[in-house]
């Protein structure tokens, strides 16, 4: 089944609304949501995501070019082409609206061929420049990734597999596909904080003071402060992430002291998988543990360190995460076994 496209339709008039309905109507891919004024539309907005809005000009007391400027204005919402719908033709009406950031014009009455053209075209153009903004911020990813597993001195496949993981329990525990492909990509920035950890602590061969680890602790405020400067999608899942997966079931994680369900679930998620994978591989402070030992260890912490119903799922499902492992194993693995 092919995901739907939510395209808003924002005119006073309810004829002309249901003009432009009818037209766009055939495509069976478009969701079509309409508002009846500018201060209606911006609530719409605030209760999902759009991939296009068709904005009437003439509205009152909120005008189209106004409610441009109020969705212009805010990150969240600043991507959503919108395309105007107007009576009105005249050269300084059209420089205005692309001026305040509309990307086409369509004159009413409406041509159908034309609003189905100028709609399909602008849903194209809107595609390919979301997959290229997530390119970037995957090939953004991989490399903070990648520095962060040089300045830790950890296992070459770390971050991929913790991405691998967390996608495999984001789809056990119900996730849609969408999300899960995010954790795949978001989670292996968890640990960017370290970048700012200094050296003589984060690669301390020993037991860390309790002023040390004090200070180990502080990496996951600093890499929230790091990825939540960006508003795109994945940099906002890793930032929750990288803020949350300290945190403990029962409150006694760090660094908000968070409980329960009050930790975000990729909280909860790279939590489990990223103790899984650490304790499975050598360190500098400490050696690789055995697979029993590790899963004694999760079961052991089920309600306490780790979501229980999570926990479950995992250990449920152990085969699955065992293949993953093996399969994204270091090139010189520092495991004491096999994962059989």
């Amino acid at each position: 089944m092919e995901p739907k496209i939510n395209i808003l339709v924002v005119d006073d008039d309810l004829n002309n609304i249901q003009v432009g309905i009818n037209i766009l109507k055939e495509n069976k891919t478009y969701h079509l949501i309409f508002a009846t004024s500018g201060e209606q539309a911006l609530a719409r907005v605030k209760e999902r995501s759009f991939d296009l809005i068709l904005l009437d000009i003439l509205m009152q007391p909120m005008d189209g070019f106004e409610v441009c400027k109020k969705l212009q204005a805010d990150p969240a919402t600043r991507e959503i082409p919108i395309i105007f719908l107007t009576a009105k033709t005249d050269t300084t009406s059209m420089i205005q609206g692309f001026e305040l950031g509309g990307v086409d014009y369509v004159t009413k009455p409406f041509n159908s061929h034309e609003l189905n053209a100028r709609v399909r075209t602008h849903l194209q153009l809107r595609c390919f420049h979301m997959q290229q903004m997530e390119s970037v911020q995957k090939e953004v990813i991989l490399m903070l990734g990648d520095a962060c597993e040089f300045r830790s001195a950890e296992t070459g496949r770390h971050n991929q597999r913790i991405g691998q993981f967390s996608a495999l329990l984001a789809e056990l525990c119900g996730l849609s596909a969408a999300e899960c492909e995010c954790l795949r990509w978001a989670a292996p920035l968890h640990d960017i904080g370290k970048i700012s950890i200094p050296d003589a602590i984060l690669q301390k061969p020993g037991k860390l003071t309790p002023e040390e680890f004090a200070i180990i602790k502080t990496h996951s405020k600093a890499g929230f402060d790091i990825l939540s400067r960006s508003d795109k999608q994945l940099m906002g899942a890793a930032a929750i992430i990288a803020h949350e997966h300290h945190e403990y079931w029962n409150g006694a994680g760090y660094p908000q002291g968070l409980q329960g369900e009050h930790i975000h679930i990729y909280g909860r998620i790279v939590a489990i998988v990223d103790v899984f994978d650490a304790l499975l591989h050598r360190r500098v402070y400490k050696n690789a543990w055995h697979f029993e030992e590790t899963t004694e260890y999760l079961a052991k912490n089920r309600g306490t360190q780790f979501d229980p119903d999570l926990l479950n799922l995992f250990l449920e499902n152990i085969e699955r995460f065992k293949s993953i492992h093996n399969t994204l194993r270091d090139d010189i693995d520092s495991s004491p076994q096999d994962v059989h």
